[in-house]
């Protein structure tokens, strides 16, 4: 596929449509019988994608003799096309907009059932990381602090490696982090505390308690990193208190 197919396809049109337009751009006016030869696509699915392009003002038709024959506008045409549906986003985002409060209340009084994530592999766990920046990040700043039990072996397996400037993003949003380790503290950064239970080794689940979320990250059996998120504000609590009451009672770190 050539890369103004490629651009095509992302302004919605389909790869019968794509190659059709592109034949009559080549060609010039065809009758379908001729456009269906040379460009392969069968008769009958050229009438329909004719009509789609037709629709969206990229060709035009005319009659000669008793045949039907098609040409393509001018390509100025995809530009005004762009515009059309970006403006269409914008209206729609602009609602949505409107509509997220009324959307989140019913997201918030939805029966108080936990909601469930898998993610797997690097990919998974830059997405949950993500996450805990952006639920973080829209909280007022004196709630933006999320808490942490850290394991070691996870941390080594690579828990930062798909988002290597996770920590740089927290702090640039002033995000706060409490850190209890399981094993050796690490590198302490900018907004964050950390205190150690040395005497734990070898925890294999990374857990960050954040935003009426609990994320759990684990190291699999084949070395493999994955991660579940629980949404549930009676977990998150319970997770926080147990925290918390933990944090009091461990000594500061040196």
């Amino acid at each position: 596929m050539s890369s103004i197919e490629t651009q095509l396809k992302k302004l919605g049109l389909d790869d019968r449509e794509s190659v059709l337009y592109m034949t009559l751009l080549t060609h010039g006016p065809c009758s379908v019988r001729k456009l269906a030869g040379i460009s392969g696509v069968n008769r009958g699915s050229t009438y329909d994608s004719l009509k789609s392009l037709r629709e969206r003002g990229l060709i035009c038709h005319y009659h000669e003799d008793t045949k039907q024959c098609f040409v393509a506008e001018d390509p100025e045409k995809l530009v005004r096309l762009v515009n059309e549906q970006k403006a269409e986003l914008d209206q729609i985002s602009a609602s949505l907009s409107q509509m997220i409060p009324e959307l989140r209340s019913l997201y918030d009084n939805g029966g108080g059932k936990p909601t469930v994530s898998y993610y797997e592999g690097g990919a998974g766990v830059r997405t949950i990381l993500l996450d805990v920046l952006e639920k973080m990040a829209a909280q007022d700043e004196s709630q933006r602090e999320y808490y942490v039990y850290s394991s070691a072996s996870v941390r080594e397996a690579g828990l930062y490696a798909s988002f290597e400037n996770f920590t740089d993003e927290r702090i640039a949003r002033t995000i706060r982090v409490k850190t209890i380790a399981l094993g050796h503290c690490g590198t302490i950064a900018e907004l964050s505390e950390h205190k150690c239970i040395e005497a734990v080794e070898g925890s294999p689940t990374y857990i960050l308690i954040y935003a009426n979320k609990c994320a759990f990250i684990s190291l699999g059996a084949n070395g493999t990193l994955f991660g579940v998120v629980v949404d549930n504000p009676g977990l998150y609590k319970t997770q926080k208190i147990v925290f918390e009451s933990l944090w009091k009672m461990l000594p500061e770190k040196l």
